[in-house]
């Protein structure tokens, strides 16, 4: 792993949007299908959201391997959905995802803490959605804090994946590695982290001006939320390239020029 000064964080920015570039059609089309997967497995009460985080390590080989085929010039295409499935780390994969899974569980139960067990007992269909105990602010803080230990968790766990995938580390040593190497980057990972912010920020704020709050402002913004969110997801590739070189499995990939 390199040590990097903190402006790297906006290198990774400005890397994520020029990998987008090379390929957008294909990396939009494996970010929704991962989307699709994920909605599919959401009408399934409890069981399918849970099976949705057992898949997070799969959706990242495979838009890992997206990235680095777009990178080369190979076309992106869906089939790469199924890079997880098909990898020899498969085994290894699936340990990943339940490490996510219990990640995502820990976040809910903890959030009892926060509401006395309400956000826990809507998941567990023992409450309704609608009924009294949910109107409360420790509900709604109970599900940002369940968001947001849930994000900071998976933030670690986020080149796990990768790691198994193609330096066919065991699942412990790819986590081990994957928190290492994102807490070792704290301070390009804080620039990072403030420049997406701000990109948000600024996006929104400039289609509030003007379109105001009609429907064309939620027509221009959300297509442009999508890209700005795959860009996110492809410049952790480019934090991967950073942190823990290029893919190991694949011949040279030339460097990305943003």
């Amino acid at each position: 792993m390199n040590k990097l000064p903190a402006r790297e964080g906006w290198t990774w920015v400005k890397q994520g949007f020029a990998l987008f570039r090379k390929q957008p059609l294909g990396l939009a089309a494996l970010f929704f299908g991962y989307l699709l997967v994920t909605l599919a497995l959401g009408m399934v009460p409890l069981v399918g959201k849970l099976l949705s985080y057992l898949l997070v390590p799969m959706f990242t080989v495979a838009f890992m391997q997206g990235c680095a085929d777009a990178e080369q010039g190979k076309r992106v295409h869906p089939g790469l959905l199924l890079t997880g499935f098909r990898s020899p780390a498969f085994a290894s994969l699936i340990r990943l995802g339940l490490v996510y899974m219990a990640l995502a569980v820990l976040a809910i139960v903890a959030s009892a803490l926060v509401d006395g067990g309400v956000w826990l007992q809507v998941l567990l269909r023992q409450v309704e959605p609608d009924a009294a105990e949910t109107k409360t602010r420790a509900f709604a803080a109970a599900i940002l804090f369940t968001a947001f230990a849930q994000l900071i968790g998976f933030v670690l766990l986020a080149f796990t994946g990768p790691l198994v995938h193609w330096k066919r580390m065991g699942a412990g040593k790819a986590v081990f590695y994957s928190v290492v190497g994102i807490v070792g980057a704290f301070k390009p990972f804080v620039v990072f982290a403030l420049s997406w912010f701000g990109i948000s920020a600024i996006i929104g704020q400039v289609a509030h001006l003007i379109f105001g709050r009609t429907a064309m402002f939620q027509a221009v913004l959300i297509p442009v939320s999508l890209i700005y969110t795959i860009a996110a997801f492809c410049s952790f590739y480019a934090i991967y390239r950073s942190l823990f070189g290029a893919p190991e499995s694949e011949a040279r990939i030339e460097e990305i020029h943003p």
